[in-house]
């Protein structure tokens, strides 16, 4: 059976990654509840912020 306390993870549950463009909450990963074909995250952009496009090879990703 699933633990659903970890199906949906709130990016104030989970550590941040800050960067200079903003912050990524990673709330699906292996780490955070087990994820294994997939990771996702918010991403915080201040206004005016932001990076240049790119793409993860081999990876799906919901950001």
């Amino acid at each position: 059976m699933t633990d659903n306390s970890k199906v949906f993870v709130y990016p104030k549950d989970v550590s941040a990654f800050g960067f200079d463009w903003g912050r990524l909450s990673l709330t699906v990963a292996p780490e955070v509840n087990g994820a294994k074909r997939f990771s996702g995250g918010v991403v915080d952009l201040p206004s005016g912020k932001g990076h240049t496009r790119h793409n993860h090879p081999g990876a799906e990703e919901i950001i």
